[in-house]
């Protein structure tokens, strides 16, 4: 390689001639300058391995250092994915294994049999849990034409949070017939808040005196909290 301005030969690798003084333009050595570390390329790497690697590839031999940077994240991150990956699979077995054991002891444990976790709450489970029903009289009234009939009914919301309530009310005679069926609706009663409602209004004047015999009992429960 030639000096451009005195003409002397000179390093192809050199920056400035050495007799002159003069700045040359080499490319290796602009190439060599702008070559730095990139953590740009590192963070790609980490994120991305495959990318990470494929820029490795790519600037190995143009800037080394860069190449580096884009590798170094590539390896971290492709160890961290491994480790990550282990840790979750000890977790999966560890909590399969408990489950599993929960699942075999049943009642034992606090987690749930998945036979349980489908199964909808009896009525005497809805009474006990979430909601009070108490009968009163039931009342008959004439009024010259037929006879008016009415049960009261209260209602009282004893779960934690706001509910309504569809409430199947059966009357059963003295041998366990089935006389009738009626439904009430509690609407959004808040935590211990209660209603007075009424059931069997319009009951048959032929079934009047077995109602007055009758016992009231609650046959089914469907509820919805808000």
């Amino acid at each position: 390689m030639y000096c451009k301005n005195c003409g002397k030969v000179v390093d192809e690798n050199s920056l400035y001639c050495n007799n002159c003084g003069a700045k040359l333009g080499g490319t290796q050595n602009k190439n060599t300058f702008e070559d730095k570390s990139s953590f740009g390329f590192a963070v790609l790497g980490f994120f991305i391995p495959l990318v990470g690697l494929i820029l490795f590839l790519i600037y190995e031999s143009k800037k080394p250092k860069r190449a580096k940077s884009a590798g170094k994240g590539a390896l971290v991150g492709f160890i961290t994915e491994i480790v990550l990956s282990i840790m979750l699979v000890i977790l999966y077995v560890v909590f399969a294994a408990s489950l599993f054991s929960n699942i075999s002891n049943g009642t034992e444990s606090n987690i749930p049999v998945i036979g349980d976790i489908f199964r909808e709450e009896t009525t005497d489970e809805m009474l006990e849990k979430y909601v009070d029903v108490s009968f009163g009289e039931f009342k008959v009234t004439n009024n010259g034409y037929y006879s008016e009939t009415s049960l009261e009914i209260t209602v009282t919301n004893k779960a934690a949070t706001q509910c309504t309530y569809y409430i199947t009310i059966e009357a059963v005679d003295e041998n366990g017939t089935r006389l009738k069926t009626d439904m009430i609706y509690a609407d959004r009663l808040n935590a211990g808040q209660k209603i007075k409602l009424t059931a069997f209004e319009y009951v048959e004047q032929d079934q009047i005196k077995q109602f007055k015999n009758a016992t009231f009992k609650v046959l089914e429960i469907d509820k919805y909290d808000f």
